[in-house]
């Protein structure tokens, strides 16, 4: 009996101990939606966020990045852009995407609006690049 007793005393400190850690380990944080400008406008508010965004997916080698618009790239206007880093198999995995609006999950890492850098920062640990059809109004009638 006696040793029943501290069988159950051990069971429950262990079990105790165990729910203690678990209510503190920390949770993965749930993405923020946020547009691109919104984001193109303070980065360093969302820097180290997980944060959703949607825009114009740009895949080259040594140089991926998510535009604001199709133009932007096109004129080059690189602070309307966030640099994308990709793994291999994502770059692979992704390139049927390539040069259409996404929606884009990951980690941002903010350089600032004054930052050095030529993006207005870089979107890591990417775990989502979706398709993304944009609005096209309807054309005008014809008479």
């Amino acid at each position: 009996m006696k040793w029943q007793a501290i069988n159950l005393s051990i069971v429950l400190l262990f079990s105790a101990a165990g729910s203690k850690l678990s209510k503190s380990a920390p949770r993965p944080s749930k993405p923020i939606s946020i547009g691109m400008i919104a984001l193109l406008a303070a980065p360093q508010k969302y820097d180290g966020k997980v944060i959703r965004t949607w825009g114009f997916l740009n895949l080259r080698y040594e140089s991926d990045g998510l535009w604001l618009h199709r133009e932007d790239l096109q004129a080059s206007l690189l602070k309307d852009s966030f640099a994308l880093e990709l793994i291999d198999e994502q770059q692979e995995q992704f390139k049927g995407l390539n040069h259409t609006y996404v929606m884009v999950q990951g980690t941002l890492h903010s350089k600032g609006p004054d930052g050095s850098g030529l993006e207005s920062g870089t979107i890591s640990r990417v775990t989502l690049v979706h398709g993304w059809t944009p609005f096209v109004p309807f054309a005008p009638k014809k008479r």
